[in-house]
């Protein structure tokens, strides 16, 4: 491989990084994308309980 491609390949990877960077970057984009997305209340961690145990599952 020359050296150019490398360069242009090297390019391609780093804008495809920068466009994924931006899509998950939180603090640029504060609108929902759906309508679902913006009446859903955000849930906390430990809202949807726990994992179920071999227990659980014999009850």
């Amino acid at each position: 491989m020359t050296d150019s491609a490398k360069h242009m390949d090297m390019d391609a990877q780093e804008r495809k990084i920068k466009e994924q960077a931006e899509d998950i970057n939180p603090s640029e984009n504060t609108s929902p994308d759906s309508l679902a997305e913006a009446t859903t209340a955000p849930l906390d961690d430990d809202a949807l309980g726990g994992t179920a145990t071999q227990d659980d599952v014999k009850k």
